[in-house]
């Protein structure tokens, strides 16, 4: 190669990196700015753990963009490779425990709002009452209590709605960090609950490579059978940020949710349903992920219904080879 060649192959490899830092920073939120916008997140030490991982996502970030420039300028595989994908297996770890303990609580909120739910008002007194004890003895050896959020949504039917809308917008990012922390952490395959995933061997953990569009480290996890999920850190990252979103369209009504879970499964996290809405009208060919958001309809390119308006939901199994499916 001439020397001039050399040069323009430079010239081109640190235009590439800076085209990326440029995308890198392009306006986005940070991730505290998005965990601080959910219910329970004014929490003091909730609120220190969203900062943490802001901090990390930045640095990470930083680095990934470095990452890409020097696998573009060098052609082959940075030694710096192995540190990048330390930290980012160790964010990875930090943000599902950091939505593992939030959700837990959130759980607990909705369960006391649920147990007092059509109660007579001297049984509801009695039970408040008993749980504030309860609180205040597990509370002992921690500076803040919690009961200001139970004795909230007691009181307040909004601030329950805003609960259960937040953990439902939730559950697809906390599951699919939650296979990728089983294949990173334990070393194993997803557990379905039955069949031979159960205990299995994962199929290299730990084991990224650099995504060519970002620099992020990317693991490809083995969920059940023949279904592969191919997710970086950076797809968490952005999976993240899109919890500031307040209302989701794709999100079933929380008295349809139930109905969800004797459904046969349709794949690892999906299951296939027939919708009824509100105003007649029948949708089949319907996934639905984890008995909660509406993911992909047959034939149609986008969601052209709001999934608050289902009021039933059955079951919609494939049609057999050479049969039609039924008309909508």
């Amino acid at each position: 190669m001439h020397r001039n060649d050399e040069e323009s192959g430079e010239e081109a490899c640190a235009a590439s990196g800076e085209e990326y830092e440029d995308a890198v920073a392009e306006e986005k939120p940070s991730l505290q700015v998005v965990l601080k916008s959910l219910p329970l997140f004014d929490e003091l030490f909730l609120g220190m753990q969203a900062i943490n991982l802001d901090m990390v996502d930045s640095f990470i970030e930083s680095a990934e963009a470095e990452l890409l420039r020097r696998y573009i300028e060098i052609e082959r595989t940075p030694p710096e490779t192995m540190f990048v994908s330390a930290v980012s297996q160790l964010w990875i770890f930090g943000v599902y425990e950091l939505l593992r303990t939030w959700r837990q609580r959130v759980a607990d909120l909705l369960n006391f709002a649920g147990s007092i739910h059509g109660l007579s008002d001297t049984e509801r007194e009695a039970r408040i009452e008993q749980r504030q004890e309860e609180i205040k003895r597990l509370s002992e050896h921690s500076v803040i209590s919690p009961w200001k959020d139970y004795d909230k949504v007691a009181s307040d039917p909004a601030f329950g709605e805003a609960l259960e809308n937040a953990y439902d917008r939730s559950e697809l990012l906390f599951r699919r960090l939650e296979a990728l922390r089983v294949s990173l952490a334990k070393h194993e395959v997803p557990k379905t609950g039955k069949g031979r995933s159960m205990g299995m061997y994962a199929m290299a953990p730990g084991y990224g490579r650099i995504d060519m569009t970002s620099g992020s480290i990317q693991w490809q996890i083995v969920l059940q059978g023949n279904e592969v999920d191919l997710v970086s850190r950076q797809d968490i990252a952005d999976e993240c940020r899109r919890l500031a979103t307040h209302y989701s369209k794709t999100i079933l009504p929380r008295s349809i949710q139930p109905k969800m879970k004797d459904i046969p499964k349709h794949s690892y996290a999906t299951k296939r349903v027939r919708l009824r809405l509100k105003n007649g009208e029948m949708v089949p060919g319907v996934l639905v992920a984890w008995d909660k958001q509406v993911v992909f309809v047959t034939n149609r390119d986008r969601l052209t219904f709001d999934a608050l308006d289902v009021v039933d939901v059955e079951h919609d199994p494939l049609p057999e080879q050479g049969t039609s499916a039924p008309p909508e």
